[in-house]
């Protein structure tokens, strides 16, 4: 027992004094830590510091909460979004991997999710409001439903590439949440269709019908 115990100490010294390879390692909630790019400490992490968003999520509603018009998509407004948004919006071929690579960060943001009959308000996990951004981006097939006259949380998105604010769970106040199975499977989603390449037929909505 003395020399198991012996070797659990030294394995346990060198795995600590191992070197800068994993200094970007974080735990998400209270999985497996995963390690995270430069770029993804450049582009991502920015989000976790944000003081206000300008706006939060809800159930009810037309689903127009987005970090990515926070005054209202549809409003003629000067203010845009939060500069850590703006710069995920640019130069899609490394912020959108990036976004996606998010997903299943449970770390919480100063974004509010109001709750429901079964949530408790919650600040919003840095993974949702990555999703926010990619939903904003990818507005047609095959992600999502168009033409489409859906409203709430998640709407005209097909269902396997969303997932709501509170697909976590044991979320500790300041610190994260665990991702629920189903965030994972999403994100594997959005993966596939980016590996392939369809993810980026739905960047624009399609032309609009003649005949309509």
């Amino acid at each position: 027992m003395r020399g198991l115990l012996f070797t659990i100490v030294l394995l346990s010294t060198a795995i600590a004094q191992t070197p800068s390879q994993n200094r970007f390692v974080y735990d998400s909630g209270f999985g497996q830590p995963k390690p995270r790019s430069v770029a993804y400490k450049r582009l991502i992490e920015p989000l976790l510091a944000v003081p206000d968003y300008g706006t939060h999520y809800f159930d009810d509603g037309a689903a127009d909460a987005t970090v990515t018009c926070p005054h209202g998509c549809n409003v003629d407004s000067d203010i845009g979004p939060v500069p850590a948004v703006a710069a995920l919006m640019k130069n899609p071929s490394i912020a959108v991997p990036l976004l996606i690579d998010c997903l299943s960060d449970g770390r919480q943001t100063s974004l509010m999710f109001d709750g429901n009959a079964m949530t408790r308000p919650m600040k919003v996990p840095v993974g949702y409001v990555c999703l926010d951004i990619l939903m904003s981006r990818f507005v047609s097939e095959p992600i999502a439903e168009y033409p489409c006259n859906s409203d709430g949380l998640g709407a005209c998105l097909h269902s396997k590439f969303y997932f709501r604010p509170d697909d976590y769970t044991r979320c500790i106040e300041n610190l994260a949440c665990i991702p629920r199975p189903w965030v994972s499977s999403v994100q594997n989603s959005w993966r596939r269709e980016l590996k392939t390449g369809r993810l980026w037929k739905a960047e624009h909505h399609p032309k609009p019908d003649p005949n309509l």
